[in-house]
């Protein structure tokens, strides 16, 4: 493992080359976001291993190891229990290829086993997770004594809306690994290994580094029109080149080099691509044909209409498009990386720490007028319809929501389904069929809803695209006949 001393936002190596930046990446294989705070005594992370935008760790200790990712919005926090006059700082492990999705929280001694996934908005506190396990999305294990861990046995799934408070508490909580799961978790770790190399290269491209030039008359320098380091990684972000990447459902699969890196800066795809939309292959909706350099390695620019109304400690990356009037709060973070595909409409309000995300062959559509709450988690596929209302903390990944509709705070709705009513705080709503993988410890109003023909119709052509286990996301879900 590289082991990095810290200094706010800086990351030097103990192990490096003379000449190697005192800022930026590290090596050539893992990469920490300029936006990342990383205030603990001490530090280590593996190879090939990607820390996003806006994760914060406090505390006494941060080890990540090799292959392992930490989303945007993630936090490692220090464990405080007032009643008890208890306190530990915070001290994180997460094992090799391992993942966090958007929003997590980690609070005390966490200790996570390798080919882990802790999912999004789960919080964990003074616990340990067993190899091959995922923690489901909004999930609490809330272990009180950093001495006496909560332990999750391997190759568990810690149900959806899980509240595990006790050791007494994890049996009823938890069930095997679905198949289509530890699939989702390998896609989601290797498509993790490729964005922390691109990143690299980003940045690289970006400070005029090796294996680039600062030299003007090298073809390797990406030249005066390409962005600087500031520029690349601010609040209009340029997406990574998308090396080695496996197709995007609009852009054909095909191996990529380096000497295919073309430093030409692309918009993002309009209209995004749905299966209504389809790309042919010889260029259409602005995807190059798969047989050209830029169809292998391309970096991507958001278009924004009203950048103005963008925090400048927000961040929209790559194939974004932004209607006038968008409004995009303090720490939020738009990643239209993996595929170009989010669009959002005229005069909608996005929160602090809201962060919108698309897997491969999926995208993100949010209508216009539509009010986006704090530490909100949209990922697509998904589609929100005009005047829509989403309360803090909700969770929406999958589904189609009417016109009109207000989301509470804390909803989970997980699938292909259709809103189309109001839905109460702290309810969790999955596609058919799905019903088994919600916890017995939530407490509040949950169910299936209707499938959505349009939004099945995105699932099922990321099932059969698929990356390179063939699952995708779409195989995730199970609907009932």
């Amino acid at each position: 493992m590289a082991t990095l001393l810290m200094r706010g936002n800086s990351h030097t190596s103990i192990a490096q080359e003379p000449d190697f930046p005192r800022t930026g990446p590290i090596k050539y294989t893992s990469f920490i976001h300029p936006t990342a705070k990383i205030n603990t005594k001490k530090f280590l992370i593996g190879a090939q291993s990607l820390i996003e935008g806006f994760v914060t760790l406090e505390g006494q200790s941060a080890l990540l190891g090799h292959a392992s990712d930490l989303q945007d919005n993630d936090r490692l926090l220090n464990y405080a229990n007032a009643s008890r006059g208890l306190s530990h700082p915070g001290d994180l492990v997460i094992g090799d290829g391992s993942f966090t999705a958007h929003g997590v929280t980690f609070i005390g001694k966490v200790r996570i086993g390798d080919a882990c996934g802790t999912v999004i908005n789960a919080v964990v506190q003074n616990a340990r997770i067993g190899d091959a396990s995922i923690t489901g999305f909004t999930a609490q294990i809330l272990g009180e004594d950093p001495a006496n861990l909560i332990e999750i046995p391997e190759a568990s799934l810690v149900l959806f809306g899980a509240r595990i408070r006790s050791q007494a508490d994890v049996a009823a909580n938890i069930i095997p690994v679905p198949a289509a799961f530890s699939l989702f978790a390998s896609d989601v770790d290797q498509e993790n290994v490729l964005l922390a190399r691109a990143y690299n290269l980003l940045y690289r491209a970006a400070a005029r580094l090796t294996p680039f030039s600062a030299d003007e008359n090298s073809p390797g320098n990406p030249g005066s029109n390409f962005p600087d380091v500031a520029q690349a990684f601010g609040k209009l972000s340029v997406a990574p080149p998308t090396v080695d990447r496996r197709g995007t459902g609009v852009i054909p699969a095909r191996q990529a080099s380096l000497n295919d890196l073309s430093f030409e800066v692309f918009g993002p795809l309009s209209p995004l691509p749905s299966p209504s939309t389809p790309a042919p292959d010889a260029g259409g909706l602005n995807a190059p044909p798969s047989s050209s350099p830029e169809a292998g390695a391309r970096f991507l620019a958001p278009r924004v209409a009203s950048p103005e109304l963008v925090d400048n400690n927000a961040i929209v990356l790559g194939g974004v498009e932004l209607a006038e009037g968008v409004v995009v709060g303090r720490g939020s973070y738009l990643h239209g990386g993996d595929s170009p595909g989010i669009s959002v409409g005229r005069g909608t309000r996005i929160g602090q720490n809201t962060s919108v995300h698309e897997l491969t062959f999926t995208s993100v559509r949010i209508g216009s007028g539509v009010t986006i709450g704090n530490r909100v988690v949209l990922h697509g596929p998904l589609e929100i319809g005009n005047n829509v209302t989403v309360g803090d903390r909700a969770v929406l990944f999958g589904p189609r929501i009417a016109e009109g509709v207000t989301i509470g705070a804390g909803v989970l709705v997980f699938g292909p389904v259709e809103v189309t009513r109001d839905i109460p705080a702290g309810t969790i709503i999955v596609a058919p069929g799905n019903e088994t993988l919600i916890a017995p410890s939530h407490r509040t109003g949950w169910g299936a809803a209707q499938p959505s023909p349009l939004m099945l119709a995105e699932w099922q052509q990321a099932r059969e695209a698929g990356g390179g286990c063939g699952c995708g996301v779409g195989a995730m879900i199970h609907v009932s006949a």
